[in-house]
């Protein structure tokens, strides 16, 4: 048993790079694309009636087979016509995360409900509530055993002589968070000068399910906070905005902190009054997660469209396996309305 263990502490190492267990939360680099991952405060928030983001990462492919992560999520504003001083907002995301040749995966599934609170024409506040199910899953016919090495490689066709049974865990889980924006909508059409900042606090795991397997230790998650916080700065009379951004998450002995700023540039404006432009902007810029990796991104919007793609250059002391090569994540999301629209057009929430 003690085999079962030792592979799957090296194999569930990839979550967070200080972590140690599989008792952990999955992380993205362009983390502000899939939003529920990193506050339930923000399910609905933003310009907009409806939202979907689809995103997948490759990760550590040059080591072993890539670890890779799976997530959907759609959300949006519930009541926003009818209520004068705010609206609920109402999100759901999924995700599947398979660890490498061990088939070790996580299925979990999150409804969101969050209410919008307008304070005044420029700021407003959202607190959210989560409710997840997950199950873990393994694929023991990938695994090696020492007694499969025929004297010079492994031989698949040796016999293990270990013996188990494992049945999915499932489980369920709770989480809270609190969200805060300010928003300074731009003095004319031609100006492009707004700026909108968000700021929110997040606690995951509240009652602490446990994970535990039927051939292993009580082995409880972890609870964990998030802070995140980003801004919209647009530079008076011009098309260029710069979006600084940080994220800090700490989880039981783990800690997690991410920088990043990517520079948005205006290719297209939407044309307000014959709608023959739908608009369009380009991103380039990076992320820095400490101890960890660079990630240099990019991103396009098409009107109600956005693609990301980063790929993360690893520099931690894992360097000496993978050369550098982390891993790359793509994403792709669909705004309801166009986002060119009322972009600018809001002092709430961007």
């Amino acid at each position: 048993m003690k085999k079962i263990f030792l592979l799957l502490s090296i194999t569930l190492n990839f979550s967070l790079w200080t972590f140690n267990s599989f008792a952990q939360d999955i992380h993205f680099t362009m983390y502000d694309a899939m939003p529920l991952t990193i506050n339930p405060a923000t399910a609905g928030v933003f310009d907009g009636n409806f939202r979907a983001v689809m995103n997948y990462r490759s990760q550590w492919g040059s080591i072993s087979n890539p670890f890779k992560t799976y997530s959907f999520g759609i959300d949006g504003g519930i009541l926003k016509n009818k209520w004068r001083n705010g609206y609920l907002g109402l999100g759901l995301n999924a995700f599947k995360d398979v660890a490498g040749t061990t088939d070790f995966g996580t299925t979990k599934i999150n409804l969101a409900l969050s209410s919008v609170i307008f304070l005044d024409d420029k700021n407003s506040a959202a607190i959210g509530l989560l409710g997840s199910w997950a199950q873990n899953s393994i694929n023991p016919n990938n695994l090696q055993w020492s007694s499969q090495f025929n004297g010079q490689s492994y031989d698949g066709s040796l016999a293990s002589n270990e013996s188990f049974n494992y049945e999915n865990t499932n489980y369920f889980d709770f989480s809270a968070g609190a969200l805060w924006a300010y928003g300074n909508s731009t003095k004319t059409i031609s100006s492009s000068d707004a700026l909108k900042i968000q700021a929110g606090l997040a606690f995951y795991h509240v009652s602490r399910p446990s994970q535990q397997v039927n051939f292993g230790e009580l082995d409880k998650l972890y609870s964990k906070w998030a802070f995140h916080t980003e801004s919209f700065i647009g530079l008076s009379n011009s098309r260029l905005a710069v979006k600084p951004k940080l994220l800090v998450f700490i989880q039981g002995p783990a800690r997690e902190i991410s920088l990043g700023t990517m520079f948005r540039y205006t290719l297209q404006e939407k044309s307000k009054y014959t709608g023959a432009f739908n608009g369009m902007a380009i991103a380039f810029g990076g992320y820095y997660r400490v101890g960890d990796a660079i990630a240099p991104s990019i991103e396009l919007e098409v009107a109600h469209f956005a693609l990301g793609v980063s790929y993360d250059v690893n520099t931690s002391k894992l360097t000496a396996a993978t050369g550098g090569a982390g891993g790359y994540e793509i994403y792709i999301r669909f705004q309801n309305p166009n986002p060119f629209k009322a972009r600018g057009s809001s002092a709430r929430f961007n």
